[in-house]
């Protein structure tokens, strides 16, 4: 049994999935937000004092903020399946859309909605696929896929 090979499988898997999650999310998300606004108008108890001030941020956020996440996610799902072939422009696809949903929030909604954890996770998974496509793509001929 090929290990990175299995574990490079088992990390696509795992992006993939959150990556549908979180693209389904911020498509509902964007779509209910105006009766979330009113049941939390109707009910303010709802939302603890510590997270008022986000909460209102959500609600300023334009719409294009969660299509633009979406579709993002949409597009890092399709570079792991890329990825899974083993194609650089599946890592390509899927470290622009990591970049890019970095500084979505900082665009919309201001740098405070950037989270270090996020930065440090996006970073990590690149990381880690930069590693893992280069072991996956080093002994074919040519040098892999490396001229798509």
């Amino acid at each position: 049994m090929n290990k990175p090979r299995t574990f490079f499988h088992v990390l696509l898997v795992l992006s993939i999935v959150l990556g549908c999650l979180n693209a389904v999310a911020y498509i509902s998300i964007g779509m209910m937000l105006p009766a979330l606004e009113q049941v939390l108008a109707d009910n303010p108890t709802l939302v603890p004092d510590e997270f008022a001030i986000m909460t209102e941020r959500l609600f300023e956020a334009p719409q294009g903020f969660f299509v633009a996440s979406a579709l993002l996610y949409a597009l890092e799902v399709v570079g792991c399946f890329v990825m899974w072939r083993e194609r650089w422009t599946g890592f390509h696809c899927y470290t622009l859309a990591r970049l890019l949903l970095l500084l979505l929030p900082a665009i919309f909604l201001g740098w405070g909605f950037v989270g270090l954890g996020d930065v440090m996770f996006a970073v990590l998974f690149i990381l880690v696929y930069l590693g893992l496509m280069s072991r996956m793509t080093a002994g074919e001929p040519g040098g892999g896929n490396l001229q798509e």
